[in-house]
């Protein structure tokens, strides 16, 4: 039984090795050819797209009167603008107005990264209540 073990551990150990040195070779686009469930990741690329995006205000903000919800939940009390928020493909941010503020408006003062936005115009109004601001999405996928 304890022949058995080291064999098979050696077969493991030596299968492991040769499908990693192919994953480096230059046959590594005909082994991983998957066209039928998505693209084939490049050798060093990341999934998930990461950015930082700035927004602005124009009006007049009371401080301290509206949240940040990324995702559904809050993740900054705001004081001042600008504020920076770091994103990832996918995320979904909103506003949170007080009642009984007047409204202001957002923008979008800056981008950074490989990630984009679906905001429909250049400014968003923020009345009371929840507004949602815009869902970020990757550059990758808008070209």
């Amino acid at each position: 039984m304890n022949g058995v073990l080291k064999v098979s551990a050696c077969l493991m150990l030596s299968a492991l090795i040769t499908i990693q040195l192919l994953l480096v070779s230059p046959y590594r686009v005909s082994l991983t050819d998957d066209t039928i469930n998505g693209r084939v990741l490049k050798l060093y690329e990341s999934v998930i797209s990461k950015g930082t995006i700035i927004l602005d205000s124009m009006g007049d903000y009371e401080p301290n009167t509206a949240y940040i919800i990324i995702n559904g939940e809050p993740q900054k009390l705001v004081d001042t603008f600008p504020v920076e928020l770091n994103l990832s493909d996918g995320d979904v941010v909103e506003i949170q107005l007080k009642q009984g503020v007047n409204p202001f408006y957002v923008f979008l003062l800056s981008r950074k990264g490989s990630i984009n936005t679906n905001l429909k115009g250049s400014s968003t109004v923020i009345k009371p209540g929840i507004n949602m601001l815009f869902r970020v999405m990757d550059n990758k996928l808008l070209k």
